[in-house]
Formats: structure tokens, C-alpha cells, sequence
């Protein structure tokens, strides 16, 4: 813990290295918090990743066949976005497609792409990523196999270019085929 503290500073995240929907995450504001956190991701996995804070908007971009999606913005009403705030109904915005300049709308995107190239995702995937106070967008993860109800993230980036719910379970499935 003294080593986190000391690379990483406080405050950081702390998570398990592949889990999902923000399960076992923990913001860590203090050396007890920290080892609250560290406990409670290990629960969940062994291998986990802690990261420092970085305080702004966040935002997703989905990956479909190759193309950025738009971009949505996420904006939990308290807290973080973590699991209460993803699963019950009204604990976040979901603004798409996001409030953002037509440059950092193309630097995020381009951003997502190359995570997903680099990464060799497959047909599909959702990229996150925090923008700073001084516009500097941070990757956060890939999300390789992301939450695909009518009402998830990539299928609400989809309906913004037109694309509707059926039509993209369609082309997912039809591009394993």
C-alpha cells in the first residue's frame, strides 16, 4: 500500500484487471480507504489495477465493424459510475450524442479506434475515457464485451446514427458468422 501511495498518489481507483459493470470498484481517498479497496477488488480477483484519480467528464465511444460510434457522455447524478449508478433507473444521464466540439468529438473517436486496433477487438467493443479539466482525454478501458440491453451504451450510440436495436444485434451476430 505504501508503494501505491507513493507511485500512485492519492486519490486512485482501484479495480479488479477484468471484471465488469464496475464490480469490485472502489475510489480510495485515504490510506483506509485503500486498503478497503485493495480487500475488496481481490474478492473479486486476484490481479487488480490501480490508477490515479482523474477528475472530469466521462464518455464512451462504441466500436462497430471497424467505425466510432457517436459519443455518448455519461453523467451519474452522485458518485461515480459504478454499479448502483449503471443498473437502477434515473442514477445517470445518458446524453448522446455527447455535448462535445466537432474536434474533440473526432479526437475521441480517433482515440477509441486506435485503443481498439491496438487492442484487436473484434466486431464490437466500447472504449471509456475521462476528459480533464484541460481537455485531455484519458483512456479509462475497453470494454470488450459491453452491456448490450436495448437501453446500454452501444445500443444507444447506434440509434444516434440510425442504426436501431435489432438491426445491431444483427450485424453482431452476422459478422461471427
Amino acid at each position: 500500500l505504501d508503494r501505491i501511495v507513493e507511485e500512485i498518489g492519492l486519490p486512485c481507483v482501484v479495480k479488479p484487471c477484468s471484471s465488469g459493470s464496475s464490480i469490485g470498484v472502489s475510489i480510495a481517498e485515504s490510506m483506509e480507504e485503500l486498503k478497503k479497496a485493495v480487500e475488496a477488488a481481490t474478492k473479486v480477483e486476484k490481479r487488480i489495477l490501480v490508477e490515479k484519480k482523474i477528475t472530469g467528464r466521462e464518455f464512451s465511444v462504441g466500436i462497430l465493424e471497424g467505425k466510432a460510434l457517436p459519443v455518448i457522455e455519461i453523467i451519474p447524478k452522485q458518485g461515480f459510475y459504478d454499479y448502483k449508478n449503471k443498473y437502477q433507473p434515473g442514477m445517470t444521464q445518458e446524453v448522446c450524442p455527447a455535448e462535445l466540439s466537432a474536434e474533440d468529438t473526432g479526437k475521441v473517436q480517433a482515440l477509441a479506434l486506435a485503443v481498439h486496433e491496438t487492442l484487436r477487438l473484434g466486431t464490437y467493443a466500447r472504449i471509456d475515457f475521462i476528459r480533464d479539466e484541460n481537455g485531455v482525454f484519458f483512456c479509462l478501458e475497453a470494454n470488450t464485451l459491453p452491456g448490450m440491453t436495448p437501453t446500454s451504451l452501444i445500443p444507444q450510440e447506434a440509434a444516434a446514427c440510425g442504426i436501431s436495436y435489432v438491426e445491431l444485434c444483427s450485424r453482431i451476430v452476422n459478422s461471427v458468422i
